[in-house]
């Protein structure tokens, strides 16, 4: 069993192909970071560097998600921190 890998996710273990027997397509991707997919095992890969995260579909839905809601706050927490800078400087004006 040479060409099976196993990856524990939570309680569960899965059971995934190694990275010469899978069929991974990429989904999205830019310079250091991408995101592949193979339908057979139905596993995610994140790949940011050299760093590589492999999860369930639906894991890595919960994930996609999570992102999505911190960048929005970290969005709303630098507008928030510019104004808060641009209204100082205006008041320290002569």
């Amino acid at each position: 069993m040479a060409d099976i890998a196993r990856c524990s996710i939570g309680n569960s273990e899965i059971t995934m192909k190694t990275v010469n027997n899978c069929r991974r397509v990429v989904l999205a991707g830019n310079d250091g970071c991408k995101v592949l997919y193979c339908e057979e095992c139905q596993v995610a890969e994140v790949e940011v560097g050299a760093l590589s995260l492999r999860l369930e579909a639906q894991a890595f839905n919960s994930l996609a998600e999570l992102l999505q809601e911190a960048a929005a706050r970290l969005a709303v927490f630098s507008a928030a921190k510019s104004q808060s800078q641009f209204t100082t400087s205006i008041k320290n004006v002569h």
